[in-house]
């Protein structure tokens, strides 16, 4: 099982490979969808309450599903959690993750964890954030959670791991909700709640520029770029969904 640092050390590469720094927080989705050396799919949509996503992996391609019933925050964890599996666990084929983050797990659950928790929270950048204050008060929380950009589960359980936060205060600020404290220190709710039901499912990335490229090259009709755009629960590129309600608001 790889160590703490070796995890660390493995979600600040992938940083340098994204021309990413290690202190800031990252627009995750931005970055994956936008990786044009990793043939990765993304795709969003509702699953079971037990499960946070999947992967899998053929050859150089990839496709990453994410539960967009989960909150906006653990749909980030999921996808660093995700990468994990696709870019750094030899023979990965399919992999389905379990939504929880304690009890029972694999190793390479354990590490896929780890792994996401420092590729959205480099362990050096929480120590910076860390040594603002002497504790870890529940305001202290929020805002970290809110400069990372990461659900209040994932943030609480970072800090119980690096000792920073006993379990027994982690438990008592579970037990809050988060949005409403969130709400009332000056932030959004948008990080703790879930997709919108008109985008629970969506597909971004690789297969998009794939169904494209070969209708641009003629290789497919228009008719079967359709369909296979409407499969892909894309009907806003099909249709022109944008362009109708800008050319509405007019």
């Amino acid at each position: 099982m790889r160590t703490p640092q070796e995890l660390n050390s493995l979600a600040l590469k992938t940083r340098r490979m994204w021309n990413e720094d290690g202190y800031s927080p990252i627009d995750i989705f931005a970055i994956v969808n936008g990786w044009k050396d990793k043939k990765i799919t993304l795709v969003k949509y509702p699953m079971s309450s037990r499960i946070s996503g999947m992967c899998t992996k053929e050859k150089d391609d990839i496709i990453i599903c994410i539960n967009s019933t989960t909150s906006y925050g653990r749909q980030r964890f999921t996808l660093a959690h995700e990468l994990y599996h696709v870019l750094y666990e030899e023979n990965m084929q399919r992999v389905i993750c379990d939504m929880s983050m304690n009890g029972e797990k694999s190793e390479s659950e354990c590490e896929a964890d780890q792994f996401a928790s420092y590729l959205l929270m480099p362990y050096d950048a929480l120590l910076q954030y860390e040594d603002e204050k002497s504790e870890w008060t529940l305001e202290k929380v929020i805002d970290a959670e809110q400069f990372f950009q990461v659900s209040h589960q994932a943030m609480l359980h970072r800090l119980v791991c690096d000792n920073l936060l006993s379990s027994s205060v982690a438990d008592e600020y579970k037990a809050i909700t988060v949005s409403t404290v969130a709400a009332k220190l000056g932030y959004g709710k948008e990080l703790y709640f879930p997709t919108d039901k008109s985008k629970q499912y969506f597909t971004t990335g690789e297969y998009i520029r794939k169904v494209e490229k070969m209708a641009e090259n003629d290789l497919i009709s228009n008719g079967k770029r359709e369909e296979l755009l409407l499969e892909a629960y894309r009907a806003d590129i099909v249709y022109n969904f944008d362009e109708e309600e800008a050319n509405l608001n007019d």
